[in-house]
């Protein structure tokens, strides 16, 4: 296996059988739903595409995995994501085949894809790699797999000396308790979650918030004294529970 870092997408490329690129959380249209909130910001959605297009020129792969939340709002589809996601598929379908794994934000979707463009929420074996968006309980299916999932859009502080802090989205890789497979699976298989971090440069989650107070199956099971931080280029931050209670110093 040949595992590739793009800090560019951020996203990561796998190598087994093909190369499969993986983005996850674009959250398309999601400048549309701020203004609700009275947040006027210009909508980034064709520098996205060009961003997405741009990762699949340097990093050259044979198809690519959108890990769910391509698109935003939650129930129905605005009018800036109607434009924006057939612009941005038409946009894909021109490089390279793909698949969506769906999210919680993308009911509706259907309607933009091909039924070959869509995945199982509950998640899915694409060459012996686990594939989800994360807001559900996972396939019996990837037990034994590592699972490549979304959702989380993790985010990590890195403070120098002086206190100057860095805030970067970040992967976490570490291995998730057996218990959130059904009884059937072998318990001595070790299963591996990569969190892929939000492709939208608008969200993202401190790492203590997803942790600490954990808001799916996955984030749940997560093994803490197992997990890692890795930088949008691969490097290694270091350890999840040692920035968690450095975290929870620093809030004290």
């Amino acid at each position: 296996m040949i595992i590739e870092f793009y800090s560019e997408g951020p996203g990561v490329l796998i190598e087994k059988k093909r190369r499969i690129l993986f983005i996850a959380d674009i959250h398309m249209g999601i400048e549309h739903e701020l203004q609700k909130s009275g947040f006027y910001i210009r909508s980034r959605g064709q520098e996205r595409i060009t961003r997405i297009c741009n990762l699949i020129t340097e990093s050259d792969p044979d198809m690519m995995v959108i890990l769910g939340d391509v698109k935003h709002r939650i129930p129905g589809t605005s009018y800036q994501e109607f434009f924006e996601l057939n612009n941005l598929f038409s946009a894909i379908r021109k490089l390279i085949p793909f698949i969506v794994t769906p999210g919680n934000h993308d009911p509706g979707i259907e309607e933009f894809l091909k039924t070959e463009e869509i995945s199982k929420k509950e998640g899915s074996i694409l060459d012996t790699t686990g594939i989800l968006h994360g807001h559900m309980i996972p396939d019996p299916a990837l037990s034994g797999h590592l699972i490549l999932c979304g959702h989380h859009h993790p985010v990590v502080s890195l403070t120098d000396q002086v206190g100057v802090a860095l805030k970067t989205p970040c992967f976490i890789l570490g291995e998730v308790n057996s218990n959130i497979f059904p009884d059937e699976t072998d318990e001595d298989e070790s299963t591996r979650i990569l969190m892929i971090p939000s492709f939208n440069e608008l969200t993202g989650y401190g790492i203590e918030k997803i942790f600490r107070s954990p808001f799916s199956p996955l984030s749940r099971s997560l093994i803490i004294e197992t997990a890692e931080i890795l930088l949008p280029d691969g490097s290694y931050a270091g350890d999840l529970q040692s920035h968690l209670a450095h975290e929870k110093n620093a809030a004290t």
